[in-house]
């Protein structure tokens, strides 16, 4: 624990991107229908995504030296990158969004494209080849942009996870979760930090399903504060992160009240149900926790968060954080559009294609 602590503290970080956040205006009431370049250009992709793209270079091994032969790359990172956020906000397949760039000249220009777009197969490894960090960094200059406009706070924060059930039976990156009772799962876990001013994602770690959550909630919660050097006031979580490493990282580092709820059958059902301050307890961290619940439910039915159709921990991580990206840009469009009521609601902020 000291190590890590250390380890952000000394930890040099560049700054997150300052990029034009002026309002912009468009209807005021009614749908938006941003098209895929209105969005791009409210949310700033081009220059988010050059960030992205250079600080995950920071993290990567160098590439070896191109040797004699063989065709030169004609698309650049950025651009990869870009399509594949409007791929996912979108909802396209592969051939449908290549289809859609190809026969949409403003769409290719808007993505960095020349007058000749890229092929199916070749989009398909180039994505593959961005790995996960270029769209982690692109996730977290979104949530910079979102604190620099006062939508996240990050003063009281909630954590929790949730399972993803895999697309295949032999996924090599998934493995099994049981629960006394319940159905075993074979797949993954999103565990996910959410801002409770705004419930929206600030921070998030993909992993295997078998990870109890005690073991990964601590570390999300602290990376979360740290990177966006938040004044923690609260921190909620269900029973499963009652933990001494959750109270040492709440209490002692970021000086936060670690509102975990207390599973009652750990010292004898009948002993401490009848206590009064444990239903007072009971209700005042439930509330908070039901808004990370709704988060999942949310990004699950409106932006695919299950409707995964890739295999290993690294592809299926990359589509999750393509999922929260989408989540945020559409958060991030509708307040620079001056409509904050529309910072959830992907129907009522993207064009239909």
């Amino acid at each position: 624990m000291e190590s890590i602590t250390k380890w952000l503290q000394t930890a040099i970080l560049r700054p997150f991107p300052e990029v034009d956040l002026a309002p912009l205006f468009g209807k005021p009431r009614g749908k938006l229908k941003l098209t895929p370049e209105a969005l791009l250009e409210a949310i700033q992709g081009p220059a988010l995504a050059e960030w992205a793209l250079r600080e995950a270079r920071r993290f990567q091994a160098a590439r070896l030296p191109k040797g004699p032969g063989g065709r030169p790359s004609q698309y650049r990172d950025s651009s990869i990158l870009l399509m594949a956020v409007v791929q996912t906000l979108w909802h396209k397949s592969y051939e449908a969004i290549i289809d859609l760039v190809a026969t949409r000249p403003s769409l290719a220009h808007a993505l960095g494209f020349g007058e000749r777009t890229i092929s199916q197969g070749q989009y398909w490894e180039r994505r593959k080849q961005l790995g996960v960090l270029p769209f982690l960094f692109f996730f977290l200059a979104l949530v910079a942009q979102l604190v620099r406009l006062g939508v996240i706070t990050g003063t009281g924060l909630i954590v929790d996870s949730s399972l993803l059930s895999a697309w295949r039976t032999d996924d090599p990156g998934a493995r099994w979760q049981k629960y006394a009772g319940k159905k075993a799962v074979f797949g993954y876990k999103v565990h996910t930090v959410l801002c409770a001013q705004s419930d929206l994602p600030v921070f998030m770690l993909f992993t295997p399903a078998h990870p109890h959550d005690s073991q990964v909630g601590w570390f999300v919660v602290l990376m979360a504060a740290w990177l966006f050097r938040f004044s923690v006031q609260v921190v909620y979580a269900d029973a499963a992160y009652f933990d001494w490493r959750m109270f040492k990282v709440v209490h002692d580092i970021l000086h936060a009240h670690p509102a975990v709820h207390y599973n009652p059958r750990r010292k004898g059902k009948r002993q401490l149900a009848t206590l009064f301050f444990l239903e007072q307890w009971q209700r005042l961290v439930t509330a908070p926790r039901t808004a990370i619940e709704r988060h999942f439910a949310w990004a699950k039915r409106y932006f695919g968060l299950k409707d995964f159709q890739c295999f290993t921990l690294l592809r299926v991580m990359q589509f999750a954080l393509l999922v929260y990206i989408a989540i945020l840009a559409v958060a991030l469009a509708a307040t620079r559009y001056q409509r904050p009521e529309l910072r959830r609601s992907r129907s009522m902020v993207i064009a239909h294609l």
